[in-house]
């Protein structure tokens, strides 16, 4: 990586006054073109930037806080509104932590040599480094919101078993962000960025990865570190590395990801199954589901562990469409976006619900070209059903099939935001008998139960209300 290139790179920082939380309009969505695996980084880096807080959202929240620290105590509204900013938050972080130990290898060559790195694994590099500058800013601005205020502090440490927060989650995370020894690894990767901004443009340029720019531009300004304590020991980082500048480039984003995954782990719902265990679907129930699967049906599936679904409420949290076509089997939104994927991938859970609406093929067939026009699209991580730019799963069957025939879901409010979740469609699809249950899988050990007692089982199983 020559470092005479810094001087030409057109995209230097501005290193003037700016406000972290951000322009959401400013890139564009291009996918990465090399490399199918750096593209699907790519979109959970996209949505989970086009997620962080907005001004009024922020507003919001610190009206909520004032009032909150006023009083004493959150009334309902500003209750909700907090916990699911934080369960976002949380959900951001896990997906973009995953991004980071994927990226793990690529970023490391980078780190121990760079003089030499490969385009690809400076790619891996600028992925990493801009996943954790996301869950470092946002985590800065929940940190600056609840340093000084005793009820928005106690009300973010509480248990939160909708989204499966256990108690104390927020000390962890303050610790975790304000820990010089802890921190000290993501200030040495930010001045490594820093000096080697202009290569990590240029490799992210020539990959088509201009979005992951945007956002380090955005992101990546002295003035975004909020917090006295934080902006002190960065500029005491820098002045540290200039003296010690062999030694500093070694291991920088290894650490980075020690610093965020213990206390990923930390916040996972407590495991119920041996670790590693497969899941309870297995691949002879899916070839035999394949003979009984029409188009238009529709899955909702958990994990035991819940590993996958963190976040989501419920016991039943995900829901998937299967097209049945020639070219592709289910559409579906997970944090890489609204894709179209196999039967192996969307059953590798623990339990499902099969449902199949009671419409005519025709109607069917009109539904599902409208599913399939949402392909690509960002997944939502903020939940809010009201724009279609960007999908969660339920959206995805919300967005099928509302309007065909008789069938009419109605949207509950959460946070200020109108949402359905997977059990709410269970509870109206089943009420008003718009769909039929086909089959329950993995209630009542490893067994597939279908017709009538399927429908009976899934009804003990949640707060049901057909």
């Amino acid at each position: 990586m020559d470092q005479t290139s810094n001087k030409a790179d057109p995209r230097q920082f501005n290193h003037g006054e700016k406000a972290p939380y951000l322009d959401q309009s400013l890139f564009s969505t291009t996918i990465g073109r090399d490399n199918p695996e750096r593209s699907f980084h790519l979109r959970i880096l996209t949505a989970a930037y086009k997620a962080l807080p907005k001004s009024s959202d922020i507003e919001m929240l610190l009206e909520d806080a004032q009032a909150a620290e006023a009083r004493g105590y959150y009334n309902p509204d500003e209750d909700e509104r907090l916990r699911v900013t934080y369960a976002r938050y949380l959900a951001i972080r896990v997906s973009l932590w995953e991004v980071i130990k994927e990226c793990e290898a690529g970023a490391k060559r980078v780190q121990s040599d760079p003089d030499s790195a490969s385009q690809s694994d400076i790619c891996y590099f600028g992925l990493a480094f801009c996943a954790a500058e996301i869950i470092v800013r946002t985590g800065e601005y929940l940190i600056d919101l609840a340093r000084q205020r005793k009820a928005v502090w106690q009300k973010l440490d509480e248990a939160e078993k909708r989204y499966g927060i256990p108690r104390k989650s927020f000390t962890r995370l303050y610790r975790q962000l304000t820990s010089a020894i802890r921190m000290h690894g993501f200030y040495r990767a930010c001045d490594f960025f820093d000096e080697y901004r202009g290569q990590v443009f240029e490799a992210l340029k020539l990959s088509g990865y201009e979005t992951v720019i945007d956002i380090l531009i955005d992101l990546n300004l002295p003035t975004a570190s909020r917090g006295n304590h934080l902006r002190r020991y960065r500029r005491f980082l820098r002045h540290s590395l200039k003296r010690r500048h062999g030694s500093a480039l070694r291991n920088i984003l290894f650490s980075v990801f020690e610093m965020m995954g213990s206390d990923i782990a930390d916040l996972k719902i407590p495991l119920v199954k041996p670790l590693k265990a497969e899941k309870r679907v297995t691949p002879e129930l899916r070839h035999t589901l394949k003979s009984i699967l029409q188009p238009g049906d529709v899955f909702v599936t958990r994990h035991d562990d819940a590993m996958s679904n963190l976040f989501l409420p419920g016991f039943w949290p995900h829901a998937a469409l299967w097209l049945g076509a020639e070219d592709a089997d289910i559409l579906e939104a997970k944090k890489d976006g609204v894709l179209l994927r196999n039967l192996e991938e969307t059953l590798q859970v623990d339990a499902f619900v099969l449902l199949r609406p009671k419409l005519k093929p025709a109607q069917i067939s009109a539904a599902l070209s409208r599913a399939r026009s949402h392909t690509g699209k960002l997944y939502d991580f903020i939940f809010d059903f009201s724009t279609a730019d960007r999908l969660v799963c339920t959206e995805v069957i919300y967005r099928t099939y509302n309007g065909v025939g008789e069938i009419d879901f109605k949207l509950g409010r959460q946070a200020g935001r109108y949402s359905l979740s997977a059990e709410d469609l269970l509870n109206q699809s089943l009420q008003a008998d718009w769909f039929d249950v086909i089959a329950v899988y993995g209630l009542d050990g490893d067994n597939l139960q279908k017709g009538v007692p399927a429908r009976n089982r899934l009804r003990t199983s949640f707060s049901a209300t057909f």
